[in-house]
């Protein structure tokens, strides 16, 4: 049975210009990787400039019954910005908003102790905000809509640190030892109200839902990017017999050398945590065809069939982005560190494929 260890997290990720490598219980003070010493191999640049080429984002995946939702963060040297889709599943319906950050904008905070990431725009105001000392998670949104997208208003709740939660942080070569990845990952249960107001005249059906027993995923990563990056994704977030479960699945090209000591893989049920091994994501039919998920150690069999697509391709000076997202149900089974298998049904999830020149 595949397996790695998770120990207490460091005090600092970063130690005499050298990563702290590891799988970590809850979090450290910082997620932060700035100071490391020469990460592009015997090149005498400074940190101070090597710092300006890792780059932070976010991801928060929650279901809440009816309706999921897919948030991305994301900040560069030049340019930073938002994504937001909701997807109905009931309707097939999808409403995604995206806003562009100036560059002067840091929106996503270095602290894992009590702090708070927010969109500086106006119409698109969104607010992911923790304090791990009161165990409180909570997200805002008040997004404006135009004649085809309604205006979105709501909000969520977790309890972190609770017996139904879980964090994990990770600190992984990126792909040498030289640089590194660190993420850091909360599995909770949620409750919330959202209101859809459509602003078309001649829609007039309002949206308004308050859940008390929803899921979320939340990712927080900083990097050393490569030119480019390719990124997959795959997140499951739900409930089965009355237990919360999640998952977060990560192919990438920053994938360490070695990705059977260092991966950043996890299946979380309530707030018992089973590192799973490196796992190959495949589309075979294309990307809006099913998606396979295998390991090589009998842990993870999934399949993935969408039922809605998102997809957005981006240009800006230097920088261009193709982000697809894609809504529908995972079937399979995942083993968890105790060899008891968790078979999962038209598991509500949502993959995702990431390419970034930056």
């Amino acid at each position: 049975m595949y397996t790695r260890t998770v120990t207490q997290a460091p005090d600092k990720l970063i130690k005499n210009g050298a990563p702290v490598f590891g799988t970590f219980a809850a979090a450290p003070e910082l997620l932060d990787i700035r100071g490391v010493r020469r990460p592009f191999a015997s090149l005498p640049v400074p940190s101070i400039l090597t710092n300006l080429l890792i780059r932070s984002n976010i991801a928060c995946v929650f279901n809440m019954g009816q309706t999921m939702c897919s948030v991305d963060f994301f900040t560069g040297v030049l340019v930073g910005f938002i994504e937001i889709v909701f997807w109905n599943a009931e309707k097939r319906k999808k409403c995604a908003y995206r806003a562009l950050i100036a560059p002067w904008r840091r929106f996503i905070p270095y602290s894992l102790q009590k702090s708070a990431a927010a969109s500086p725009n106006k119409k698109r105001k969104l607010r992911i905000a923790w304090n791990r000392k009161r165990g409180a998670f909570t997200f805002t949104c008040s997004i404006t809509g135009d004649s085809a997208r309604p205006d979105v208003k709501g909000t969520f709740s977790a309890a972190i640190g609770s017996e139904c939660g879980a964090e994990v942080t990770s600190v992984l070569p990126s792909p040498v030892m030289r640089r590194c990845k660190a993420a850091y990952k909360i599995a909770a249960s949620i409750r919330g109200a959202f209101n859809f107001m459509p602003r078309a005249k001649n829609d007039a059906q309002k949206d308004s839902f308050a859940f008390t027993n929803g899921s979320m995923l939340f990712d927080m990563y900083r990097a050393y990017y490569k030119i480019p990056t390719v990124n997959e994704f795959a997140y499951g977030v739900g409930k089965i017999d009355a237990r919360g479960v999640s998952f977060s699945i990560v192919s990438s090209s920053l994938d360490a050398a070695d990705p059977g000591a260092y991966n950043e893989n996890f299946l979380f049920i309530d707030g018992d945590i089973t590192p799973l091994p490196p796992v190959k994501i495949t589309y075979p039919f294309g990307i809006m065809g099913r998606w396979i998920i295998q390991d090589t150690e009998s842990m993870v069999d999934l399949a993935f069939e969408p039922h809605g697509h998102h997809s957005r391709a981006h240009s800006l000076f230097v920088l261009s982005t193709r982000y697809n997202v894609l809504f529908g149900n995972f079937n399979g089974v995942l083993l968890t560190k105790n060899g008891d298998q968790i078979a999962l049904k038209d598991f509500p999830g949502i993959v995702k494929k990431h390419v970034l020149r930056l």
